[in-house]
């Protein structure tokens, strides 16, 4: 499928477009990795974070409420104000919170959009969404990312999943 068509296909914006490119960019110049990205993710979030706080417009979260509802607020609301995917779901197994995109849907994927060439993943999502989370999570709560199969990122059956649990 070639670019137009994915363009279309996913109903890309602009930000889409110039978010996933830069990222696959990299890739040309041989540093995009998902090492690569985890780290960047980590200065993305804190800015991400004190942009929604100085705009009045944060993630709701309550003390009194259990980890799991404070994380799955977190992540509805970055979802949703980002516009990461237009089919993805959340899912609770115990204490694992397990965000999913349709791999096809995703909107800032490096290959998928960015039409990164690299073996492996360069996904934003993993650490974007644990710093993130963990600039708004109550104190005692903090998040941490699950590896599934030497990643934070699994693709199965045109899905990612990416798996979280409490610190």
């Amino acid at each position: 499928m070639g670019f137009e068509e994915v363009v279309i296909e996913r109903d890309l914006n602009k930000w889409n477009v110039l978010i996933a490119s830069i990222l696959a960019g990299f890739s040309k110049w041989g540093v995009l990795s998902q090492g690569i990205v985890n780290k960047n993710m980590e200065l993305v979030a804190d800015k991400l974070s004190r942009c929604f706080k100085t705009k009045g417009k944060v993630p709701e979260v309550d003390p009194s409420k259990n980890f799991e509802a404070n994380l799955l607020s977190i992540i509805r609301f970055l979802d949703k104000e980002l516009e990461m995917a237009k089919e993805s779901g959340l899912e609770i197994e115990g204490d694992v919170i397990t965000f999913q995109v349709v791999s096809k849907t995703c909107n800032f994927c490096p290959i998928g959009v960015g039409e990164a060439e690299l073996e492996g993943t360069a996904c934003p999502y993993p650490a974007l969404i644990k710093e993130f989370a963990n600039k708004f999570l109550p104190e005692g709560q903090k998040v941490k990312l699950v590896v599934q199969e030497r990643n934070y990122l699994k693709k199965e059956s045109g899905k990612c999943f990416i798996k979280f649990t409490r610190e």
